[in-house]
C-alpha cells in the first residue's frame, strides 16, 4: 500500500508512505516552524526548529523522519515550545536591530515562527550582544549579502549546489564569527537568482531587483511557503 493513516495534533491524517512529517503537515494545514526546509531541496534539518514528539519517544526532526502506520504526533507541547523558544530568542537577539527596512519584512519566515512562539522582541533585545552593525557584503556579482539578517540555514549553500553541482556559496569561520562567503563563478552566478528567491529572512539583496524580476518571472516574495 502507498497510503498510511497517522495521527497529527488529534487528526487522522491519510498520507504517502516515505513522505515526512513536516510535508504532511504542511499539506495538511498544520504549521510546524522551521527555517531550513525547501520543499525543493533535500532537508538538513540544521535549524532545528521543526522537532515534534512522536508517542512517548524523544523529540525528533520532522524534516527528516519519515511517517509510519498509526504514528502519533504532536507538534505543540511545553516542552517543545520551550525549545524553540529557546532557538528563536538566540537568532533574534543577534538579528539585525529592527524589521524596518528589510526586503523580507512582512514575508519572514523569522518574523512568522516568532508570532507563533510569541517571542517578546522587547525583552530579547536585552540578551543582543554589545556590538556594531556588520557592513554588507557586496563581493557577489547578482546580491549583496547582509549579514546581520542571516539565519545560517544554509538554504542558499544547498540550492546553489542542487542546481549547478558545486555551491559557489560556503559557510566559514567559527561561532559568532560564521557567515556566508562566494567564492564562486560570477558569470554562472548571476544565471539562476534562486538562492535569492528561497532565502527565508532578506538576507540576500538584488543588486538589481527589477533585474531580478524580469529574470525570474516573478516577485521576491515568492518563496514557498507551505502552511
Amino acid at each position: 500500500m502507498n497510503k498510511i493513516t497517522l495521527t497529527i495534533d488529534g487528526s487522522d491524517i491519510v498520507a504517502d508512505r516515505g513522505t515526512t512529517i513536516l510535508e504532511v503537515a504542511l499539506q495538511n494545514g498544520i504549521y510546524i516552524p522551521h527555517l531550513c526546509y525547501h520543499p525543493q531541496l533535500k532537508p538538513s534539518g540544521v535549524c532545528r526548529l521543526c522537532l515534534v514528539e512522536v508517542g512517548d519517544s524523544e523529540p525528533v526532526i520532522s524534516c527528516r523522519t519519515a511517517v509510519e502506520p498509526g504514528m502519533v504526533v504532536r507538534t505543540r507541547s511545553p516542552e517543545l515550545d520551550r525549545v524553540r523558544r529557546s532557538i528563536v530568542e538566540l537568532l533574534v537577539a543577534d538579528h539585525h536591530e529592527t524589521c524596518r527596512g528589510c526586503p523580507a519584512n512582512r514575508k519572514c519566515e523569522l518574523q512568522r515562527i516568532m508570532a507563533h512562539v510569541r517571542i517578546d522582541r522587547k525583552k530579547v533585545r536585552r540578551l543582543r550582544l554589545p556590538k556594531v552593525e556588520l557592513p554588507l557584503d557586496t563581493s557577489n556579482p547578482c546580491f549583496d549579502y547582509d549579514r546581520n539578517r542571516c539565519v545560517l540555514c544554509e538554504i542558499c549553500m544547498r540550492t546553489c549546489e542542487g542546481i549547478h553541482g558545486v555551491s559557489d556559496l560556503e559557510l566559514v569561520g567559527r561561532g559568532y564569527d560564521t557567515k556566508i562567503a562566494f567564492f564562486g563563478n560570477k558569470s554562472r552566478c548571476e544565471s539562476c537568482w534562486e538562492c535569492v528567491a528561497r532565502c527565508p529572512v532578506g538576507a540576500l539583496v538584488p543588486k538589481d531587483v527589477e533585474r531580478h524580476m524580469r529574470g525570474s518571472g516573478r516577485t521576491l516574495d515568492s518563496r514557498a511557503h507551505k502552511a
